[in-house]
């Protein structure tokens, strides 16, 4: 009995097997019947897709991380920090770049030392740092040629207390000795030059503890020079003069020279070329600084012109084209003064209109400290701070139109209320002053006495759009002498 009743349990437990293992077969077939029914009553076909290929995955998978990536830093900026966008709704505020973290960093650095290793050329060598002149003619003192500048009485103390063993100060009052300054954008004076006759130099220079008065006299001597410049493909004119076998500060005097014509900055191309005639002054055997350029040809993409220096009888001197047609316009295409910048920054420096509160204006991106000049000559109606617009300087110009300057560090050279002021004189340095993210100033034009603003991108007009030229052509009379004087100089530039 006992075997019997094994027999049936196990046969019990193998049916129970054998069961089991048949049915999931069956559903297997009613599942694959029912497919085959059901697409012969739709009477279509489920298309298989396309393998996909691994490149092609790979790729997908590293945009889909890399847009997680940006949600995740998106959400931090602008919820979980409490600064962003989300926060600032509302609740409006200025917002500063710290100093050294714009996208296109800082200019004129305070240097550890500025005596130079050369003393002759120790202001050429300071190219990277704000450049201001004057003069001390009229009974102008050293103090009051420094303090028109707009330099801090405590550093004019510095300097004069320097010079005092050197030379009596009271003889240079009124000598027309010519001025140089080199300022970091602080305000803090790195050296001055003063020319106190042909070839006797003064300097007093920041030794990186205090100043250090020096005088450097050697027999000086005249040249001209003929410098011919292509740009390379990265649009460096700096790169393009030391390329040509000349010193830095040449490219300044040329993008400066041209300024009403073409912004070197954003304009310049690849190719393009300029042909200049430049005086050089020589100090004993040793180059000391250029003078002036006395004619200048460009070819490229913004057009061709050129300049040539002459002074009518009982004028100052200006730049004709080879017709005798005066090449100053009203306005500068720019507003900024050429400096040195990284050339691979270039496209972040392109103007573009920005409009605030229904007020259109022209922005200019540039690293703080960057020199910020007149557009045009005229008179200066306000100097004042701004919630949103931060530190402004507002220029009446003579044809009636007011240029402001917005978001500034600070005023150089004397800036105040009633000051007459010359296109190319400085302003002051390019900050983030007032509400803005980024370095940068932002112009804005409008006629006196109108709210409206007017279209800023007309000083970066072409065609008949562009400002018109100033002064008058050259009379019969003084056309010959002209053309006479510069027909030696269109050969050399040739």
């Amino acid at each position: 009995m006992a075997t019997k009743s094994n027999r049936r349990v196990s046969g019990t437990r193998a049916g129970k097997r054998k069961k089991s293992r048949a049915t999931p077969r069956k559903r297997s077939r009613n599942r694959a019947n029912s497919r085959a029914n059901s697409r012969a009553k739709t009477g279509s076909r489920r298309r298989r897709k396309p393998p996909v290929d691994p490149a092609e995955r790979k790729i997908r998978n590293r945009i889909l991380a890399l847009m997680s990536l940006l949600v995740l830093v998106n959400a931090y900026v602008f919820i979980w920090q409490g600064d962003g966008l989300l926060d600032a709704v509302g609740n409006p505020r200025s917002t500063a770049i710290a100093s050294g973290h714009g996208p296109l960093g800082t200019y004129a650095d305070t240097p550890d030392h500025a005596c130079g290793k050369q003393p002759v050329r120790m202001m050429g060598e300071l190219d990277h740092l704000i450049t201001l002149a004057n003069d001390l003619d009229e009974d102008r003192t050293l103090r009051l040629a420094l303090l028109e500048l707009g330099l801090a009485s405590s550093q004019i103390d510095a300097i004069e207390a320097a010079a005092r063993p050197t030379i009596d100060l009271g003889l240079l009052a009124g000598s027309g000795a010519p001025l140089q300054v080199a300022i970091d954008r602080h305000g803090g004076i790195q050296a001055l030059e003063l020319q106190l006759v042909e070839g006797h130099l003064l300097q007093i220079c920041n030794d990186g503890e205090g100043y250090t008065v020096r005088t450097l006299q050697h027999p000086a001597s005249p040249e001209v020079a003929t410098v011919s410049i292509e740009l390379g493909a990265e649009v460096d004119l700096f790169a393009a003069v030391q390329a040509a076998g000349e010193q830095p500060e040449l490219a300044q005097k040329i993008a400066e020279t041209l300024a009403y014509d073409l912004d070197f900055a954003t304009e310049a191309r690849p190719g393009d070329r300029v042909a200049v005639l430049v005086e050089k002054r020589l100090l004993g055997q040793q180059f000391h600084r250029y003078g002036h350029i006395l004619a200048i040809r460009y070819r490229g993409a913004a057009g061709r012109f050129g300049y040539y220096r002459y002074q009518p009888r009982g004028q100052k001197p200006a730049y004709y084209n080879s017709d005798g047609k005066p090449m100053r316009r009203g306005y500068r295409r720019t507003p900024i003064r050429f400096h040195r910048y990284p050339p691979s920054a270039r496209a972040l420096m392109e103007p573009t209109l920005e409009v605030v509160a229904g007020r259109v204006g022209l922005m200019f991106r540039q690293p703080e400290g960057a020199p910020i000049v007149a557009l045009a000559d005229g008179k200066v109606t306000s100097v004042e701070e701004h919630e949103t617009a931060g530190l402004v300087v507002s220029i009446e110009h003579t044809d009636g139109m007011i240029s402001s300057y917005s978001h500034l560090a600070q005023t150089l050279g004397g800036i105040d209320r009633g000051v007459l002021v010359r296109a190319g004189e400085l302003v002051g340095l390019a900050g983030h002053s007032g509400q803005t993210p980024t370095d940068r100033v932002r112009i804005e034009l409008h006629k006196a006495g109108e709210q409206t603003t007017s279209d800023p991108l007309m000083i970066r007009a072409h065609g008949a759009r562009r400002p018109p030229r100033l002064g008058t052509n050259l009379g019969e009379s003084q056309l010959a002498d002209f053309r006479e004087t510069i027909a030696p100089w269109k050969k050399l530039l040739r």
